[in-house]
């Protein structure tokens, strides 16, 4: 959050500076507006890094939850076809390694 603030305080500085430089203002003229361009942008850049960091947490949550729900569907569905045969634990671990699932 920190970096991001960061970049955007100097992000705003040199939009600032380029526009003065754009329109032929001396660099000194209305000095009070650096400090305001650099808070706006450092917190625009940092609010923009809170969200994307959010909805890729969010992401990544529902990732493994279905994945979770996935695993366990296969597990659930070998230990019935395991039961059914006889119940022979050993053949259900090594399907259970060869499909990668436990």
């Amino acid at each position: 959050m920190e970096s991001a603030f960061i970049f955007g305080c100097l992000f705003g500085m040199g939009i600032r500076m380029t526009v003065s430089r754009v329109i032929r203002q001396p660099l000194l003229y209305k000095c009070y507006q650096y400090p305001k361009y650099m808070l706006y942008t450092g917190i625009a850049f940092s609010g923009f890094d809170w969200i994307r960091r959010l909805s890729l947490e969010t992401l990544c949550e529902k990732e493994e939850l279905s994945e979770y729900l996935v695993r366990t569907a296969r597990i659930n569905q070998l230990a019935t076809g395991a039961e059914s045969v006889g119940d022979y634990k050993k053949e259900f671990i090594q399907i259970a390694v060869d499909e990668h699932i436990y």
